[in-house]
C-alpha cells in the first residue's frame, strides 16, 4: 500500500526567517537576553497585550536660529559681525529614529517579532565632512530644536512584542526605536562681510522620547 503525504500551506501560517549565527536559521524574531514571555500567537500585541502603534509619519519642525533676512537660518551674534562659530539647522523633521539591531521585516501576512532587554542601547546617526565634537552638535541642537534630543537611548523595562504585515500591504517591519528628529546641520562662521562660511556639515537623526516598538 502506497501512503501519500499531502502538505498544505496557507498565506496565514507564513513565518519570516532570518539566518542567525553561522549556517543557522530562524524566525524574523530580533532578540535579546533575557528572553521575554512568547506572544508569537497575537498579531499585534505588546507583553502587555496592547496593539502595538504604528511609527509616526515625518513632520516638519520650525527651527529659530535668530538669523536675519539675509542669512536665513545661520546663526546671528547679537553683537554684530563676525559672531562666534556656530552651527545651522535646515530640513528638521519629527521621525522615528529606529534601532537597526532590533528592526525585522517581512513580506505581507508575515508575523515579526521582536524582543528587547531591560539596558538595551543604541545610538542615533551622526555624518560630517570633517570630523567636530558630537556633544558639541548634540548641544546645538537642544537648544534650537528639542531639549530632548540626544546621541543614545537606553531601554528602562523590558519590550518587546508580535506584529503581522496585514494583507494589504506588501512588505513591512517591526522595531524598536524613539520618536526624534532628523536634519541637516552645518558649523560655522560669520566673516567680516557678514557672509557665512562653512567648517563642516552633515547630517543627523536622533531620538528624543523613551523607548517603544513600532510598526510600519
Amino acid at each position: 500500500m502506497n501512503a501519500t503525504l499531502t502538505r498544505t500551506c496557507t498565506a496565514a501560517a507564513l513565518t519570516a526567517f532570518l539566518v542567525v549565527g553561522t549556517g543557522g536559521v530562524g524566525t524574523a524574531f530580533a532578540e535579546d537576553t533575557p528572553s521575554v514571555p512568547d506572544t508569537s500567537s497575537e498579531v499585534n500585541a505588546d507583553l502587555d497585550g496592547n496593539p502595538i502603534p504604528q511609527a509616526p509619519a515625518d513632520t516638519d519642525v520650525s527651527v529659530d536660529q535668530g538669523g536675519d533676512s539675509g542669512n536665513a537660518n545661520h546663526p546671528m551674534n547679537p553683537d554684530g559681525c563676525p559672531p562666534d562659530a556656530g552651527f545651522s539647522f535646515s530640513n528638521v523633521k519629527g521621525t522615528f529614529v529606529g534601532d537597526k539591531s532590533k528592526t525585522v521585516y517581512g513580506q505581507s501576512g508575515v508575523t515579526l517579532s521582536v524582543s528587547v532587554a531591560k539596558g538595551h542601547t543604541w545610538t542615533g546617526t551622526i555624518t560630517y565632512s570633517a570630523k567636530l565634537s558630537e556633544s558639541y552638535l548634540i548641544a546645538s541642537a537642544e537648544e534650537s530644536i528639542s531639549g530632548s534630543i540626544s546621541y543614545a537611548k537606553t531601554t528602562t523595562v523590558t519590550l518587546g512584542g508580535s506584529w503581522q504585515v496585514p494583507k494589504n500591504q506588501k512588505d513591512g517591519w517591526l522595531a524598536l526605536g524613539s520618536k526624534g528628529y532628523s536634519f541637516n546641520w552645518e558649523h560655522g562662521s560669520y566673516n567680516g562681510g557678514c557672509k557665512w562660511i562653512v567648517s563642516s556639515h552633515g547630517t543627523a537623526k536622533l531620538p528624543a522620547t523613551s523607548p517603544y516598538i513600532a510598526h510600519s
